[in-house]
């Protein structure tokens, strides 16, 4: 039977190379821990050594696991929210502690929600996130992940969260009506009018023809605060949420269009995951955020 020593040893290394997937870098799981990069590089080494096989494949880029290691992390993640559930039950509400990782669609990472977060830290001092927007990555690593509805059920070992619906419509600066006039309708929005518009919206079935009929498409970004920022200065017209555009002084709906996107947002999480005290302080810092916000949110058990 393994010493009490060993078994920590072990435990060393298999929270490490939890980290190193969850952040997709030694380094960064290195700085996320308070270590060296060197120290964080021995634990995985180690691990290798032990199991006898790569763990990591590692490039430039980052590390990724490899098929064994996918296989490993269930149980990785049961230990590490096993210990989770030890502290907390030894803590109040007030002293929860450690990270919580969440994946956003870069878009929304960009919106008020994050605004917000003073808040949480204010309730939750010792609580950090941990803000993903990395595509590539395995979303159902995250603790939390936040992204369109048809994307979220193609992903397996998940279970919803929450989820709510938001309406993309044209937007504006009043100046840029002022200095180029007001579209007589959308034929004549996308004949003569600048649009700058993200790369979301023209990819869905729904939005793809501004792509095909705008003879002043200026601008396309993967990157919503790029486009939000360039519509702000009055770069021109772009479409986005109601709900972030309403909060902007700076921005008015373009008068004569007929024409709104809905779509659903959702966040979800490993069920293994769902009970933890951390999980549930970001979910009720989220409910009263889009209570503030008046966006319809509807939260599963």
């Amino acid at each position: 039977m393994a010493t009490i020593k060993t078994k920590i040893t072990f435990l060393r290394e298999l929270l490490a190379l939890k980290e190193v997937i969850d952040t997709g870098q030694i380094q960064a799981a290195a700085e996320r821990n308070g270590i060296k990069h060197s120290n964080m590089s021995k634990l995985i080494a180690d691990l290798e050594s032990r199991f006898k096989t790569t763990l990591l494949i590692r490039s430039s880029s980052g590390s990724v696991p490899t098929n064994t290691t996918r296989q490993l992390y269930a149980d990785i993640e049961n230990i590490s929210n096993a210990l989770d559930n030890i502290i907390q039950n030894l803590t109040g509400p007030e002293e929860l502690t450690g990270y919580i990782s969440i994946w956003t669609e870069e878009g929304f990472a960009g919106s008020q929600l994050f605004i917000e977060l003073s808040k949480l830290y204010a309730k939750h001092p010792k609580i950090r996130l941990d803000i993903l927007t990395n595509r590539h990555m395995n979303m159902a690593n995250p603790d939390i992940s936040i992204m369109d509805m048809r994307t979220a059920q193609k992903i397996p070992g998940t279970k919803p969260l929450f989820k709510f619906k938001t309406k993309a419509k044209f937007y504006t600066t009043p100046g840029y009506l002022a200095k180029y006039g007001v579209p007589r309708d959308m034929d004549d929005m996308l004949e003569n009018f600048d649009m700058c518009i993200r790369q979301k919206f023209l990819e869905s079935p729904e939005c793809n023809f501004i792509l095909k009929r705008a003879k002043k498409l200026n601008t396309t970004a993967d990157s919503a605060s790029i486009i939000y920022q360039l519509v702000c200065d009055g770069a021109g017209i772009a479409l986005m949420p109601d709900w972030c555009a309403n909060k902007n002084t700076k921005l008015t709906e373009v008068p004569n269009i007929d024409f709104s996107y809905e779509y659903v947002l959702t966040g979800i999480s490993n069920p293994i995951k769902i009970k933890s005290p951390k999980i549930q302080a970001f979910l009720e810092f989220f409910y009263d955020f889009c209570k503030k916000y008046e966006i319809p949110l509807e939260m599963f058990d």
